[in-house]
């Protein structure tokens, strides 16, 4: 009996255990994706590189990672930056994540992109009941995904994002249509509009 009660006390630890090398496990996935397939490098090194305009991946919470696009694009810095409590009106591309570069046609799970809406209804032969205009989210009362809400501030208008997340910023254990439970995702986003 003494046996029975010492694992029923050491069973949420060894799940706990397990969870946290899972997202260990995920973390490394996306990083070596950033750092091997794409050539980027962590924002703390940006300092130590000789090569001009690096390519480079911010990281946020536990565990988000964002890149953009066009970061030295000429003007970005007299655009609107995105704050909490801004609305932001986005495009985007939502994929389940596997650790290699998202595929429209086997990871793409959600989009307002009307010409990637209308090229997986061809491919398909489906018509997809996907809403086709601009998502307005407000920073800080929209609900939205943990790992979008911690990778949007400080972007600007005009911007375009990829954020990558752990299954924990993510849906973490519940399947979401298509999405498996603890899947890591990417979202490919343009930001549209800022409204102070």
């Amino acid at each position: 009996m003494k046996k029975f009660f010492t694992i029923l006390l050491l069973l949420p630890l060894l799940v706990g255990c397990q969870e946290e090398n899972t997202l260990l496990s995920e973390r490394d996935n996306i990083v070596k994706y950033l750092t091997s397939n794409r050539r980027m490098i962590a924002e703390e090194e940006l300092g130590s590189v000789i090569e001009e305009e690096p390519a480079f991946y911010s990281s946020f919470g536990r565990y988000a990672y964002r890149h953009i696009v066009n970061y030295y694009d000429a003007g970005r810095e007299d655009r609107a930056v995105v704050e909490w409590g801004d609305a932001i009106q986005i495009r985007f591309n939502a994929f389940t994540f596997t650790g290699s570069e998202p595929n429209i046609s086997s990871n793409l799970y959600w989009s307002n992109v009307p010409s990637v809406i209308a090229q997986v209804g061809k491919v398909s032969g489906n018509t997809l009941d996907w809403p086709s205009e601009p998502l307005t989210i407000k920073l800080g009362e929209t609900a939205i995904l943990e790992g979008l809400e911690r990778a949007l501030p400080g972007c600007y208008e005009a911007d375009s994002v990829q954020v990558y997340m752990t299954s924990n910023l993510a849906y973490g254990k519940s399947m979401i249509g298509v999405v498996p439970k603890n899947a890591m995702i990417a979202w490919y986003i343009k930001i549209e509009k800022v409204t102070k």
